[in-house]
């Protein structure tokens, strides 16, 4: 049975989901997604509308991604046009995040590499992966 983690990622890092489930297919990924979603939307602030749920298999490929803002009830009573602003905002304010991160990413192993060739120590380590 193919096995599934399901990982948050948010402006402040991602949430790994250390364990994971085994689900029968990706279409059952989905519907624990979905669920996982609401779930963690419920007492939620406006804030988590730029929030993804990254599915991944067991093999850390990844599946799908779901906005939550794509999901957000909260939003109903908005036009069709003004919920489409808003998850597009979200949308590409999830993307700025992540190219922040890469680039965070990107200057520590810059001076890691800068620091292993003056042969000093330095350790840096990300979601508690060496980078």
């Amino acid at each position: 049975m193919p096995h599934y983690h399901f990982n948050v990622k948010r402006r402040e890092g991602t949430l790994l989901d250390p364990d994971g489930m085994d689900l029968p297919d990706e279409a059952a990924a989905r519907g624990h997604a979905l669920h996982v979603m609401s779930e963690l939307m419920r007492n939620a602030n406006v804030r988590t509308r730029a929030w993804r749920l990254a599915v991944i298999d067991e093999n850390r490929g990844a599946c799908f991604e779901f906005l939550f803002a794509s999901y957000d009830d909260s939003m109903a009573h908005l036009t069709p046009e003004l919920r489409s602003s808003v998850e597009t905002i979200c949308r590409r304010h999830a993307l700025l995040t992540d190219a922040i991160v890469d680039v965070r990413t990107t200057m520590l192993q810059l001076k890691g590499t800068l620091a292993r060739s003056d042969r000093r120590l330095y350790v840096a380590a990300e979601n508690g992966r060496r980078l």
